[in-house]
């Protein structure tokens, strides 16, 4: 029961925060002056985002590495669960 609230009452939050940042005034002069994002931050995200594609797209030579830890943790738990 208060997993449940605090999850309510965080989704009302959010959405009133969301309200707040997209559609509210902005009253702090220092917010005021803000920028967007640079050539350089602007890079970062792209080199970012395209990696988290490929992982997503090709996930094998990620997924290769961990094979011998996953097997071997595999055969440890079957060792367990039998005795």
């Amino acid at each position: 029961m208060l997993a449940a609230t605090a999850l309510i009452l965080g989704a009302a939050y959010s959405l009133w925060m969301a309200k707040r940042v997209i559609f509210g005034e902005i009253a702090n002069e220092h917010v005021r002056q803000l920028q967007d994002i640079n050539k350089r931050e602007f890079l970062m995200l792209a080199l970012l985002a395209i990696a988290v594609i490929g992982m997503g797209l090709y996930p094998a030579p990620f997924t290769d590495v961990m094979q011998t830890s996953v097997t071997d943790l595999l055969k440890h738990v079957a060792i367990s669960k039998v005795n």
